[in-house]
């Protein structure tokens, strides 16, 4: 009966740790932030980029690759930092 269990054991693990097979384009997706329009130093560049970085780090758990930064207009004299992203994909479990 042990022996059973653990190779079920082994089968959930070895398939929960698949390779996703998906379109690397439809895994790409967006976070954003707001600050003051004029803010263009050095520092608050780091700022905001700690901040993004923040926001994909808690869909992102492997890691990630920046697609796509984009500067946009909003209101109120604000812009929006707009960054697409795509996570590193998770691998199989190498057991051999």
């Amino acid at each position: 009966m042990r022996r059973w269990l653990c190779l079920a054991a082994l089968a959930v693990l070895a398939s929960a740790c698949a390779r996703t097979t998906a379109e690397p384009e439809r895994l790409v997706f967006g976070v954003s932030g707001s600050r003051p329009a004029g803010e263009t130093s050095a520092e608050a560049d780091a700022k905001m980029r700690s901040f993004l970085d923040w926001k994909v780090s808690q869909i992102c758990t492997l890691g990630y690759e920046t697609v796509k930064v984009d500067t946009l207009a909003a209101e109120e004299n604000q812009q929006l930092v707009d960054e697409e992203v795509r996570c590193t994909p998770y691998t199989a479990v190498r057991l051999f």
